[in-house]
């Protein structure tokens, strides 16, 4: 059975004053509800006697709060200055282009950074996982550009669908993200080519800590399997790699990177048989992704993503769960959760 905690401290009568908290915890001390419920005589009187939980314990019951239920940060962060100084940087971990599914927006995000109301280390420390939306780099100047992204140097999820400007390289390679999506255009690997590899020598410390790599709409300077092979050697660290419209160099991809556990091809169209090939290599994965800001989101707070759901699938075919043992694609039967 779950257990109820009222929190009956830190209630400041000028945000709240009459409506304690109920945090009810499962058995793993997770949250399963948060719920106001007024009960005037009960806060005056946690008012009256002061503080009842030890701050720290206070605090990270907040912050879990916080986390598991993001929809409820706003209304937390007017329960008293402390608990929003605790919430707020919680509050801008993850930014989306709209704040889809409890997320903070961009452009709230922009206007918190351009107000100067909290100084830039805030972002830098706390903004973790940052979707730059396109019509942010159609419509700003370069300089407003380069003035987010460089407030947001910490960031370890970085999503930059977009073609890069060569105004924005000194920022970008102050980056060192873990997890990257980006569009695959000539300015970005214009390096790749021995005879302009000056041009461009400062995006390459952006991928030094790359682990997981998406590449969208890869375009015809990129089907040169050498490119490729060139490419990859820039990003050491890299395990997971997402392509699109680049199945023909997935086997060379494959046969030259012993360091990569998944690669992923994905598609918003169904199997084909061209990719027979491919499947016998288990570390290849065909995949629909119908849904990729939900998925990015339920990967920044560490649930099941298309990259997990790629991981399980592997290691279900390397245990011989998968049949045939060339198919790679993912079905219901092989009970991978999130697969539809």
């Amino acid at each position: 059975m779950g257990r109820s905690l009222k929190i009956l401290s830190g209630l400041d009568p000028a945000f709240w004053p009459a409506t304690p908290i109920f945090v009810r915890f499962g058995p793993g001390f997770e949250v399963q509800n948060l719920k106001f419920c007024p009960v005037p005589d009960l806060a005056s009187k946690a008012i009256n006697r002061g503080p009842i939980l030890p701050p720290e314990l206070e605090r990270e019951i907040f912050e879990r709060a916080a986390c598991m239920c993001p929809g409820d940060i706003p209304s937390l962060l007017l329960v008293s200055q402390r608990v929003n100084e605790w919430i707020a940087p919680i509050r801008y971990r993850t930014v989306t282009s709209d704040g889809a599914h409890s997320t903070f927006p961009f452009r709230a995000l922009q206007r918190a950074i351009q107000s100067n109301l909290r100084p830039l280390c805030f972002f830098r420390a706390h903004v973790r996982h940052l979707t730059v939306p396109y019509s942010f780099l159609r419509d700003e100047t370069s300089e407003t550009v380069e003035q987010i992204i460089s407030a947001c140097s910490g960031i370890q999820y970085f999503v930059f669908i977009h073609q890069l400007s060569p105004s924005l390289v000194p920022a970008l390679a102050n980056l060192r993200p873990h997890r990257l999506y980006t569009y695959l255009d000539p300015q970005l690997f214009a390096y790749l080519d021995p005879q302009l590899f000056v041009e461009a020598p400062l995006y390459r410390p952006m991928f030094t800590f790359v682990t997981h790599l998406a590449l969208w709409h890869v375009t015809s300077s990129m089907s040169d399997t050498s490119r490729w092979l060139s490419f990859l050697a820039f990003v050491p660290s890299l395990t997971h790699l997402l392509i699109h419209d680049a199945f023909e160099a997935v086997p060379h991809i494959l046969a030259a990177s012993e360091g990569l556990k998944v690669l992923i091809d994905y598609d918003y169209l169904p199997y084909t048989p061209e990719l027979d090939n491919a499947g016998s290599d288990d570390r290849f994965v065909f995949m629909k992704i119908r849904t990729f800001v939900e998925d990015w989101v339920r990967g920044t707070r560490g649930e099941m993503d298309y990259w997990a759901r790629a991981d399980m699938f592997v290691a279900k075919k390397r245990r011989g769960e998968i049949q045939p043992k060339t198919r790679c694609w993912i079905e219901k039967a092989d009970e991978i959760p999130g697969t539809g």
